[in-house]
């Protein structure tokens, strides 16, 4: 029996612009490979199927840089003239939105009864972002919507490493197997379901298909 469903953020509950990050990197004058590149044995540190974070971008997404180093990094690639804020609005660009009826399904989850979590690899500068835009809202804050938030600049760890299952696992405090996780980067739902969590890939091309894992499975 599952007592705990652990969500994705990107691409999962949030919808992701990689098209924008691909034209503001065109406005700042970089390769788009600084910050996005193909998935591969090297590049682990999924953003979404098939795409993951540079070496660079995996670094400040377990807290191995500071945003204001990360920034100073990108500055180091750009064209003259651009600023440190050219440099957050262009990272920020790939943020999209998040439909309010995912909220609305999380906490309809929660009347139900279930535990529902965030397990997200993200950065500092994203996440604060993304918190402004989405969970400030009254009924709308993580603390409402997740109990617990793990995020991978937070907690030091990215997903698909095993110790980020462990350790959320650990907090949760319920076993593996009562835990639901979901992402739309299949790597990372086959590295949880090797540490004994159940999950479920969500295919971001197919409209409403987090409903339909949720109805399936639950």
């Amino acid at each position: 029996m599952v007592n705990d469903i652990i969500f994705d953020l990107g691409g999962v509950l949030l919808d992701l612009n990689m098209q924008g990050i691909g034209e503001a990197c065109k406005r700042l004058g970089i390769n788009p490979e600084l910050f996005f590149v193909k998935a591969d044995e090297e590049n682990t540190s999924t953003v979404c199927q098939g795409i993951s974070a540079s070496q660079a971008i995996t670094a400040y997404q377990v807290g191995e840089m500071t945003s204001e180093q990360f920034i100073a990094l990108v500055l180091s690639h750009c064209d003259k003239g651009i600023t440190r804020e050219d440099v957050i609005e262009a990272w920020n660009s790939c943020i999209g939105v998040i439909p309010r009826w995912r909220l609305d399904l999380i906490k309809e989850l929660r009347r139900k009864g279930y535990h529902t979590h965030l397990l997200s690899n993200t950065n500092d500068l994203h996440w604060e972002e993304i918190k402004r835009r989405f969970f400030m809202e009254e009924g709308y804050t993580c603390a409402d919507l997740f109990d617990h938030v793990f995020v991978s600049h937070e907690v030091h760890l990215a997903k698909p490493d095993p110790a980020i299952y462990h350790l959320a696992t650990q907090r949760i405090g319920h076993s593996a197997e009562k835990c639901f996780f979901i992402d739309d980067a299949s790597l990372n739902v086959e590295a949880a379901k090797r540490e004994g969590l159940q999950g479920a890939w969500l295919d971001i091309n197919q409209e409403g298909h987090l409903k339909t894992i949720l109805q399936a499975f639950l």
